[in-house]
């Protein structure tokens, strides 16, 4: 079969791997700078409201770039599960994303050793532990979020998400050597009880990781909410990496215009979907009006986060539903590559606005330019640890028995 594969430059130079070190080394120091700024852009007179600002600053933009990985895992099994032909050129990408996952669990290391050895609550306000001065529906929940066994939990999620990252990408890579289609067989079949225990990891992952940080309120759809949002983010970035690969002179004949039409559609699907995801929750705490329901929502309509929420609505769905709804844009792949990027940013104003205390803490252009150095962190260790392994990696699974189908592909009107 490789001898049908076009000859497509499907590596990239060893130069851009060793760029990793330093990607490393700058995200560390953009993270220890954004870190350094909050604690001077905080009260003189209480320190620790800056130390807590960056915690949240940096679980956001943790999540950022993970949520993006968890992404390409779901879309990785999915395809398998689905026997999908028209993603084998492009699912390999998809496998190098999820395959950083590891390094994602390595920076949670920080949270989790604030959770078990100290009890500030400057992350989770629970973590304070019982007798404390908490609200009686959060001393309700201390039996669960407990450190130890939030540790536990965590730890479970990861496996489930880095066990199942690894067995595909590593079985496709041994598909590269053997071409055994064999191994496509095995991959379908364990794709049904590994997107079960994703989605539960999933639902259960945003509700510890996320929710927890304010433990007085509850979503039972939170889960899906970060699930359309990693899924949107997740094709946006892949839509630009392929825009970026093929500005490279890279698997240009591999990944056609019918294949961007494809990934534009998916994209669209997901603004939807969260869009309406976004509207449900509001629609039912608004309706039912209770308390301790509607503080969340409250915390969000004040001190200028009401201006964020509004920006959400026009730039998270209404502008790149209108973008994005003509089959002229999603065929053009500079257009899908000038959403791909708007997205992604709105994406991280999403998640500032779900994770950020939202009451009243000094809002100044250094805690603001501390976000944004703390999120260019995260990207570049993100870079750093996708050309780790893409150094060597070709960017498509060239023996897929799926891949001629995926040459051939035609998407209809």
């Amino acid at each position: 079969m490789a001898s049908n594969i076009p000859n497509d430059n499907l590596t990239l130079p060893a130069k851009w791997r060793g760029l990793a070190p330093v990607l490393v080394a700058t995200g560390v120091i953009c993270v220890l700078v954004s870190l350094g700024l909050c604690y001077f852009a905080g009260s003189a007179d209480d320190r620790t409201a800056g130390v807590r600002v960056f915690f949240h600053s940096y679980l956001a933009n943790y999540v950022y770039c993970l949520s993006i990985c968890l992404g390409a895992l779901f879309f990785v099994m999915v395809q398998h599960l689905a026997r999908a032909g028209w993603s084998a050129s492009i699912r390999r990408i998809a496998e190098l994303f999820a395959y950083t996952l590891p390094w994602w669990a390595l920076l949670f290391l920080p949270i989790l050793v604030m959770v078990l050895f100290t009890n500030t609550g400057v992350l989770y306000p629970w973590n304070v532990g019982p007798g404390q001065g908490l609200e009686p529906i959060v001393e309700s929940k201390l039996s669960y979020l407990q450190p130890s066994w939030f540790t536990l939990r965590v730890v479970i999620y990861f496996a489930v998400w880095i066990i199942a990252a690894r067995l595909y990408f590593r079985m496709s890579r041994q598909q590269d050597d053997s071409g055994d289609t064999e191994i496509t067989l095995k991959l379908q079949r364990w794709s049904g009880p590994f997107i079960i225990m994703y989605a539960l990891s999933l639902n259960f992952g945003a509700f510890d990781i996320m929710m927890s940080t304010d433990p007085a309120w509850f979503s039972t759809i939170y889960g899906v909410y970060l699930f359309a949002a990693s899924m949107l983010s997740f094709f946006a970035a892949l839509i630009l990496t392929c825009y970026m690969l093929q500005k490279s002179g890279r698997i240009e004949k591999l990944v056609t215009t019918e294949h961007y039409q494809d990934m534009s559609k998916f994209q669209f699907g997901f603004i939807v979907f969260w869009g309406y995801i976004a509207f449900s929750q509001f629609l039912l705490y608004w309706y039912g009006n209770i308390p301790e329901e509607t503080l969340w929502y409250k915390h969000r309509m004040e001190h200028g986060w009401q201006y964020v929420g509004l920006l959400l609505i026009a730039c998270h769905f209404v502008i790149p539903f209108l973008g994005t709804m003509s089959r002229h844009v999603r065929r053009n792949r500079s257009a899908m590559a000038f959403w791909a990027v708007f997205i992604l940013c709105v994406h991280w104003l999403d998640l500032m606005f779900l994770i950020m205390p939202h009451e009243t803490i000094p809002v100044s252009l250094m805690m603001i330019v501390a976000h944004l150095v703390c999120w260019v962190g995260m990207v570049t260790l993100f870079l750093a640890f996708f050309l780790t392994r893409v150094g060597e990696t070709p960017v498509v699974a060239v023996k897929d028995p799926w891949l001629p189908d995926a040459l051939a592909y035609q998407v209809g009107p």
